[in-house]
């Protein structure tokens, strides 16, 4: 067994300590290790959804301007590389390895958690690497979560919804409380959609205990989402100092438009003007976005993944699905056990006339599903079968669009549905980070 390899097995098996909220163990550590994380300034962007999304764009950004820019986001698609990258390249099997090495003792010696210790590994790369900046996505909430030991130069909140709430909170403002904890003096928080107009004052309230300077998307930016096609969208963009037509991503709804310049806006803030708009354009281009509205084509058959997986992100979806009148979807879903899977079923019926909810071999077991426990809700959808794979429920769905009962396969739920369904249709290797920039120009080289 490699290094590598050694470091990925025991990485998972802090699995087992689940999730922990809390900053003690982590900012001991940055204390002892003579505090990685003030080496280098950082963007930390929390939200519900689309954290991602304003990170790749961030990050791309960054890279096309010259600026060494590292990005460390949750959770991976096919490899645990993919989490952290520096200038979109992920980090390397054998730094990964002395990353970890260099925390074991630490982490083992207090039973830290998988992310509190991938977060560590994170910090130190970035800060050997000597990035120029560094944007961290929150892994969960915000004011507890391992990444808020930094001081950022930015706060970023994309938007506030249901999810998490067994950690969380119950109510949209007490979710917006906890996101709210990432919020530091004098750091300006840029904030993308507020709404309900509760969670906007919760927010407004919270930066003026800490004394941070907040801000609001739509109350500084114009965006206008000019067209959309399954490959693309195109929008226009009106910031404080910069203003550009025609932007485009190379992903398809509104919503990712919408975090694209929130990440531009975010971006005008970090930098000096004027902005190079060929630059601005290349950054938004070439932005690595992978399983979000990526459309494949397997053996003839369309295939849409998508890493949806709360009911709000379900909504946006759909919405999306229903604009691109591709016709009707036949359905392959993995969800969490611990997400409102009922509900978003129920909302996927919108654009998919049947489909399978299958079961994940990489989830954690104590957040697996099984058909012991979905049968008799299952028996009340009579549009949706179980399948204990999603390598079986792909052959059954790719078999129902050959037979012309449906137009397109949809691959959806979590990030593990997608980074399944990429291994099991041949679209990405196990043992290597899936980028889809790097996918995209294959398939226009084949």
């Amino acid at each position: 067994m490699s290094n590598y390899e050694q470091a990925l097995n025991e990485l998972h098996g802090l699995e087992q300590f689940g999730i922990r909220m809390g900053l003690d163990n982590v900012q001991a550590y940055c204390e002892a290790a003579g505090h990685p994380e003030d080496r280098v300034p950082y963007v930390q962007i929390a939200g519900t959804n689309g954290k991602g999304t304003t990170a790749a764009c961030l990050s791309s950004l960054g890279t096309a301007n010259g600026v060494k820019t590292g990005c460390y986001t949750s959770p991976h698609l096919v490899d645990f590389r993919e989490r952290i990258k520096i200038d979109g390249e992920p980090i390397s099997a054998s730094a990964l390895a002395d990353g970890w090495e260099q925390v074991r003792e630490f982490v083992i010696e207090r039973e830290m958690t998988f992310f509190e210790a991938t977060t560590l590994i994170a910090l130190d790369y970035f800060a050997e690497q000597e990035i120029d900046v560094g944007v961290l996505e929150v892994g969960l909430g915000g004011r507890l979560d391992a990444t808020s030991v930094v001081n950022p130069r930015v706060t970023v909140i994309t938007n506030i919804a249901l999810d998490h709430q067994q950690h969380l909170g119950e109510d949209l403002i007490t979710i917006a409380g906890e996101k709210a904890g990432t919020f530091k003096p004098g750091v300006p928080v840029f904030v993308g959609d507020p709404r309900p107009s509760e969670v906007r004052a919760a927010l407004i309230q919270h930066a003026a205990r800490v004394d941070a300077p907040i801000r609001f998307l739509h109350d500084e930016v114009t965006l206008s989402v000019r067209k959309k096609t399954p490959w693309g969208t195109r929008f226009d963009y009106s910031g404080p100092s910069f203003s550009a037509r025609g932007l485009t991503l190379p992903v398809s709804g509104d919503h990712f438009a919408f975090g694209a310049g929130l990440a531009l806006w975010a971006w005008e803030t970090l930098t000096t003007p004027p902005q190079d708009e060929t630059v601005v354009r290349a950054g938004l281009e070439h932005a690595d976005l992978p399983g979000r509205a990526e459309w494949r084509t397997v053996d003839g058959v369309p295939v849409l993944l998508d890493v949806a997986h709360n009911e709000a992100a379900i909504d946006r979806l759909t919405e999306s699905v229903q604009a691109m009148k591709r016709g009707r979807a036949v359905l392959v879903a993995g969800i969490l056990a611990d997400k409102p899977w009922t509900t978003m079923l129920d909302r996927l019926r919108s654009v998919a006339s049947r489909g399978w909810l299958c079961g994940l071999r990489t989830a954690p077991e104590s957040r697996g599903m099984e058909h012991a426990h979905v049968r008799n809700t299952l028996a009340l959808r009579p549009w949706v079968r179980w399948s204990d794979s999603i390598a079986d429920g792909l052959e059954r769905a790719m078999s129902v669009v050959r037979g012309g009962d449906a137009e397109f396969v949809l691959v959806t739920g979590s990030f593990h549905t997608v980074g399944e369904a990429l291994v099991d249709l041949r679209l990405a290797s196990a043992d290597t980070p899936y980028v889809r920039r790097q996918a995209a120009e294959a398939a226009v080289g084949a």
